[in-house]
C-alpha cells in the first residue's frame, strides 16, 4: 500500500479485514514533529519526563518569541509612545542648563523620566499569563513541560521586546534636556531607565500571575503603580516621610530609580548666577554645586550602585513571586 492510498470503507468487511488495514496504516502514518506543533494553537506533544529541560526551554522560547512577534504591532505602537513622550519631555524641558533657574527644573524632569519608563510596557504584558492560563493548564497537566521552562521561555521573551523602549527614550531625552554631557553619566542614566522598566514590567509579570483574569489584573495595577509614583521621592522626599510609611517607601522602584539618576546627575555639576541671582544680603550664589541639591533634598541616604542593586533585587524578587504564582495557582 502507499502512503497516499485512500481506504474506502465497505459495510461488508470482516472484522479482520478492518484490523488488518489499521495496521497498515500505522506502518505508514508518521507523528507530526514538535516544531510544526508551534504554529498550532493545540498542546504541544513534548514528553516531560524524556524531553530534557533544555529542549522544552528552547521549544518554549521559539513559540513565545514567535507569540511576541505576531504581536508586533503593540511592540511598535509602545516605541512610537516612547519616542513621542521623550520628545514632549525634551522639548518642555529643552536646554535646561545650569544656571540657578535650573535647580528648581532639574529634579522634575528625571522625575518625568522615571515615571514615564514601564507604564506602557506594563499595559502591554499585564495580559501575558492571564490569556494563557488555560492553555498552560492544559499543557501541565498532560506533562509536556516544567512550569519553570515555560516561565523562563515567557520572561525572556517579554523581556526582549521592552529592552528596545528604555534605550530609545535615553537616546532622545538626555541630550534634548541637555543633562550632562559626560559619556560615563548618559550609559548611567540609561541603565536606570532599562532597570525602571524592567521594575515596571515585572510588577506587572506578579501581577498578572497572581490574578486569575485580565479584568482583575488590569484593575490591581494601575493602583500598585501609583502607589509607587506617590513614594517616588520628589512630592514627598525621602528625609521627610514617616515613619509609619517607611516601609512601605522602601517598596517603591520609582524612587530608587529617581534617587539614583538624581545621584547621577548632580554629583559634579557646577551651577552658575547671573548679576540679578545672587544673594542680595550676602552677595553670593545660593546654589554653586549639585552636592548641594543631594543635601538640601536628603537624597544622600545611600549610593547609585546602591539604588541599582535594590532595583535589580526588586526584579527578581517580583519575578520570583510571578512564578510562584504560575506554579501554585491553578484555579
Amino acid at each position: 500500500m502507499r502512503g497516499t492510498d485512500v481506504i474506502a470503507p465497505n459495510p461488508n468487511e470482516s472484522l479482520e479485514d478492518l484490523a488488518g488495514k489499521e495496521e497498515a496504516l500505522k506502518r505508514h502514518y508518521m507523528a507530526p514533529a514538535v516544531d510544526h506543533l508551534l504554529d498550532n494553537p493545540r498542546p504541544l506533544i513534548l514528553p516531560r519526563d524524556t524531553t530534557p529541560w533544555h529542549k522544552q526551554f528552547r521549544v518554549l522560547l521559539r513559540r513565545s518569541l514567535k507569540e511576541t512577534w505576531r504581536k508586533r504591532n503593540a511592540t511598535y505602537v509602545l516605541l512610537a509612545q516612547t519616542v513621542i513622550m521623550a520628545i514632549l519631555i525634551g522639548t518642555v524641558f529643552l536646554r535646561i542648563g545650569t544656571s540657578q533657574s535650573s535647580v528648581t527644573r532639574r529634579q522634575p524632569v528625571l522625575f518625568f523620566t522615571v515615571i514615564n519608563q514601564g507604564m506602557f510596557g506594563a499595559l502591554i504584558v499585564i495580559n501575558s499569563f492571564p490569556s494563557e492560563r488555560m492553555l498552560s493548564l492544559r499543557e501541565r497537566a498532560a506533562g509536556t513541560y516544567h512550569v519553570s521552562a515555560y516561565f523562563l521561555a515567557k520572561i525572556t521573551a517579554e523581556t526582549v521586546s521592552q529592552l528596545p523602549a528604555p534605550i530609545l527614550f535615553s537616546c532622545v531625552v538626555y541630550f534634548l534636556v541637555g543633562f550632562q554631557a559626560v559619556a560615563s553619566k548618559f550609559f548611567i542614566f540609561m541603565a536606570f531607565m532599562v532597570l525602571c522598566s524592567l521594575s515596571a514590567t515585572s510588577l506587572a509579570l506578579a501581577v498578572s500571575a497572581i490574578a486569575r483574569t485580565t479584568d482583575m489584573a488590569v484593575t490591581v495595577l494601575p493602583m500598585a503603580l501609583e502607589v509607587c509614583r506617590l513614594f517616588g521621592g520628589f512630592f514627598l522626599s525621602p528625609a521627610n516621610i514617616p515613619n509609619y510609611f517607611k516601609w512601605l517607601n522602601a517598596l517603591s522602584y520609582v524612587q530608587y530609580t529617581y534617587v539614583g539618576i538624581s545621584l547621577n546627575e548632580l554629583h559634579g555639576l557646577e551651577l552658575y548666577c547671573t548679576p540679578s541671582q545672587l544673594n542680595p544680603k550676602t552677595g553670593q550664589c545660593p546654589t554653586t554645586a549639585g552636592e548641594q541639591t543631594i543635601k538640601a533634598l536628603g537624597l544622600d541616604y545611600i549610593s547609585i550602585g546602591g539604588c541599582a542593586g535594590v532595583l535589580i533585587g526588586y526584579i527578581l524578587f517580583c519575578r520570583v513571586v510571578a512564578y510562584l504564582g504560575v506554579r501554585y495557582i491553578k484555579y
